[in-house]
């Protein structure tokens, strides 16, 4: 009788205690079975989430079960909550030759990768995207109070501007959970949302990285451009039809730097190419101060139906790379990526069965890294030695007492780079960093101005630890961030005597800089130096 007085919450967080005590003090490990049992003898309509055992968890301060319990741990293990949305099926104004066209996505993908299918099934909306994104996180007991969204989809800022605008401000209203009256009104409002976006990246072409068109993605919340670079040499980019050239990546780069945002480059081997010729292009990528990439997605040029490149191919005047010979030349590429550079992604998304030639393996980055062990080849990339992938995959336990600063300094698209980390040398393991720059010639935006430096990005690693929640164990809260902005206003006043340091912090981090004397400038936080 008092089960009938329950309402349905109470009932299922009644069962998710009773799994949660199950699983604890049997230490069970088919937790599928206690899941379903319980669900049918409490009539429940549908099976017990993970996501409600792990609230519960939480709760009851069991947070070393919680994790336990968390699906696909990695997906958060870099700090933040990433949700990726893509925009409405349209062409792109180019014609690139290895680019598939599908009336089932935006131009660049075939309609059947993950995103996509997404998008597909919310209609293309931004809104809806979203809401359904958090969803799976947090069914699957993922922290979503700190989130990056990615706008993908053929070239975004080609779209009209009014599209541009509805589709960041639905975006927006998903994460804010109300409807705004504008994308600028969004954009506030998330600074103290329950899901804060932290970070808006978006990808676009190096001719559409013009000054002009770098401020208004500024101004819609950016802080990545992800360019399609896919090479650095004029006669393959002439050869696919690409539509621009190497000057222009070099501009891009210099235009997105100067506006404080982090660069990364898509970049495509096999394209007309070698593993030599690859080789020497990463080689000069690092190496030539026009370049220099904050972040990388390595793509293999795949041969997809309905491209030119598909003509070329069955034509025998194009073969691309095999599995073998694409980690081979991935492999020799890693001999350049500096400390600095993160390699996101390796190989694309697309289903095998929409691949007519090259890597149709999905394991491809495992491939690479056993490549790489064949011939000693240690990646020093940033992904390899975040602190939550250490623990994750290589077991290591992380002292975050050992954690020792250290610094690189380079130069970049006319300016000055400083990269800050905390590192644990003896694991090799990276828990925290910020990118400084002091500007170049390429200044765009009213906020930042010659005798201004700028972060462009500061992140501490490791597992998601909720806003205003303490961190048990893990690298984030632990007062990193901090120190490490610290350090570089010190560079920034004492060695490059400027007069005001400006972030472009995503704007649900805003709130942490407000508390460290930064205050709203435009699209960026600012603070006088020596005050």
């Amino acid at each position: 009788m008092a089960i009938a007085l329950c309402t349905t919450s109470q009932i299922r967080r009644a069962a998710a205690t009773q799994a949660l005590d199950a699983i604890a003090s049997d230490n069970a490990e088919d937790i599928n079975s206690i899941k379903k049992e319980l669900s049918k003898r409490l009539g429940l309509s549908r099976v017990l989430g993970n996501g409600e055992i792990i609230g519960m968890a939480r709760e009851s301060g069991q947070l070393q079960l919680a994790r336990q319990l968390r699906k696909s741990p990695i997906r958060s293990q870099s700090g933040v909550a990433v949700v990726a949305v893509m925009i409405r099926p349209t062409s792109c104004p180019y014609n690139c030759a290895y680019c598939p066209t599908s009336e089932l996505a935006a131009k660049s993908y075939t309609g059947f990768e993950p995103a996509a299918l997404r998008a597909r099934q919310n209609g293309f909306d931004a809104g809806r995207q979203v809401q359904a994104r958090l969803g799976q996180f947090e069914n699957n007991g993922h922290e979503t109070s700190k989130c990056e969204l990615i706008v993908m989809g053929g070239t975004f800022n080609a779209q009209p501007a009014e599209y541009q605008n509805e589709f960041m401000k639905s975006a927006l209203d998903a994460f804010n959970g109300s409807e705004s009256g504008s994308l600028q009104q969004a954009l506030r409002e998330n600074e103290r949302a329950a899901h804060r976006v932290v970070a808006i990246t978006f990808e676009t072409r190096p001719d559409c990285a013009g000054q002009t068109q770098v401020c208004s993605l500024v101004d819609m919340g950016a802080t990545r451009i992800e360019l399609g670079v896919q090479s650095l040499d004029d006669g393959v980019l002439a050869k696919v039809m690409r539509g621009h050239g190497v000057a222009e990546t070099a501009g891009a780069t210099a235009n997105c730097r100067d506006a404080l945002l982090k660069v990364g480059y898509h970049f495509m081997p096999g394209l007309y190419s070698t593993p030599k010729k690859d080789a020497g292009m990463f080689e000069k990528m690092f190496s030539d101060g026009r370049f220099k990439p904050d972040m990388l997605k390595i793509y293999p040029a795949l041969v997809v139906e309905g491209t030119k490149l598909h003509e070329w191919w069955k034509n025998g005047e194009f073969e691309p790379y095999d599995e073998e010979m694409a980690a081979e030349a991935i492999s020799e590429c890693k001999r350049s990526v500096p400390p600095y550079c993160r390699i996101m992604r390796v190989d694309r998304d697309i289903p095998t069965h929409k691949i007519e030639a090259g890597v149709k393996k999905t394991n491809l980055r495992e491939l690479v890294f056993k490549r790489c062990a064949e011939k000693g080849i240690k990646c020093r990339c940033i992904r390899c030695r975040e602190i939550g992938i250490k623990e994750l995959k290589e077991k290591r336990k992380i002292n975050l007492e050992n954690a020792a600063l250290k610094r690189i300094d380079y130069a970049a698209a006319g300016g000055s780079e400083v990269f800050l980390s905390f590192e644990d040398e003896e694991n090799d393991a990276l828990l925290g960093f910020v990118r400084l720059r002091k500007p170049g010639p390429n200044i765009c935006r009213p906020e930042i101005t010659p005798a201004t430096a700028g972060v462009r990005e500061l992140r501490v690693y490791g597992e998601q630890v909720a806003v205003g929640r303490d961190s048990v164990g893990a690298a984030q809260h632990r007062g990193l961030g901090s120190r490490l902005l610290l350090e570089a206003e010190r560079i920034a006043a004492d060695e490059w005597k400027m007069e005001k340091l400006a972030v472009i912090s995503g704007v649900g981090a805003r709130e942490y800089y407000y508390k460290r004397g930064y205050a709203l400038e435009g699209m960026y936080v600012t603070k006088a130096l020596g005050s």
